[in-house]
């Protein structure tokens, strides 16, 4: 524990006001918080907050539903879907990361219009901007919407990923995929996939992230997007990647209350002894998750090394670029680039792991400078 926390020390950054209003923009408190339900700890990614908040709130009736996304199997494929879930066990379906592309506007809008009563959405941060753009158009939609939680979100991946993936876990050519979860335990987790005959085959969750964060088959409207936290919510959910927590017994989520009435629906979970709530310096959140703020907000960066790779990104932020940004950019989109041909995914899918490694270790590298 005292050697973790000495890494934290070592490794921390001292942000700016200026950052921190960049990074995250406005907001009313911050927290370290986890659900305190067992079961609803247990089969969350991170603390299970989010499933602990929504699930007190319906049991108070301030909900009358909550929009969230869950994974499905189609045709030996995984697919994240949206509905609407209105009970504890339809909110533990929906537990874990999604870490593949979603169809918010032309899945999710048309049930949240559709649903009569008061909602509580779970969604990306591009998606809770659409959902302001279109709520500040309709007055009756905005009155349905008592919450909206993003989720941090570093990019999404597009269906490929998780089909290679998938495919390097599945037991026979022959064996059909039955159920799959991203992450989902301690810590980083480990990822699963379950298989016809029941047979379960699990993995660290490195076995998948490494390919995300090194950027293969990323989304290209993420590579647009400097949005981590979510501007446009009333909270925000995250987890929390700091040495000194890595050996606690209970996972912590990372809270960013951005308005008054998620102060209110988190306040009553507390009271109700839904959720553990630990007050933090905004800082604290931020650099709970400090690579990713950084390389996310840095549009700038992808816009310029993008110019020379062929690759046109709209700079909306206008921050200096250093020329360790400019190296994480160029690492970044090259990658990206690579999984959008097929020969290029063949080579992907043909890299040596250990190669894999050495790649993600140079991008982390170069992240730290």
């Amino acid at each position: 524990m005292a050697a973790n926390a000495l890494i934290d020390k070592l490794l921390r950054t001292n942000w700016t006001d200026e950052q921190i209003q960049d990074y995250i923009g406005h907001y009313e408190s911050a927290y370290f918080a986890y659900a305190k339900d067992h079961l609803i700890r247990s089969n969350a990614a991170s603390g299970g907050v989010v499933t602990g908040l929504l699930l007190n709130m319906l049991t108070n009736n301030e909900i009358d539903g909550a929009l969230v996304c869950v994974s499905t199997i189609e045709d030996d494929k995984i697919r994240a879907r949206y509905k609407i879930a209105t009970c504890l066990e339809e909110l533990l379906e929906s537990q874990g990361s999604k870490y593949i592309s979603t169809a918010f506007s032309r899945e999710a809008i048309p049930i949240i219009k559709d649903f009569k009563g008061r909602l509580a959405v779970v969604c990306l941060p591009c998606d809770a901007k659409l959902l302001t753009l279109l709520s500040e158009k309709d007055a009756e939609l905005k009155e349905k919407l008592a919450l909206v939680i993003t989720l941090f979100c570093g990019h999404a991946s597009q269906p490929e990923l998780t089909e290679m993936v998938v495919d390097r876990l599945r037991p026979t050519p022959k064996a059909e995929l039955t159920d799959f979860r991203f992450r989902s335990g301690h810590w980083r987790g480990r990822i699963t996939a379950e298989f016809d005959d029941h047979f379960i085959v699990s993995k660290k969750f490195s076995f998948f992230s490494k390919y995300q964060n090194l950027y293969y088959f990323c989304e290209k409207k993420c590579l647009h997007c400097h949005d981590h936290a979510g501007y446009h919510s009333d909270l925000s959910v995250g987890d929390v990647w700091l040495q000194r927590m890595k050996d606690l017994p209970i996972k912590y989520s990372g809270i960013i209350a951005k308005s008054k009435r998620a102060i209110k629906y988190l306040e009553q979970a507390e009271k109700d002894h839904a959720l553990q709530l630990e007050p933090q310096d905004i800082r604290e959140i931020v650099e709970s998750q400090s690579r990713s703020f950084r390389v996310h907000y840095n549009v700038s960066a992808r816009s310029k090394a993008g110019k020379k790779l062929g690759i046109d990104i709209n700079d909306d932020v206008n921050t200096k670029v250093r020329w360790v940004d400019y190296l994480i950019a160029r690492e970044i989109l090259k990658n990206y680039l690579a999984t959008q041909t097929p020969e290029g995914i063949e080579k992907i899918k043909r890299m040596p792991k250990r190669l894999v490694t050495l790649k993600l270790y140079y991008l982390k590298l170069l992240q730290v400078l």
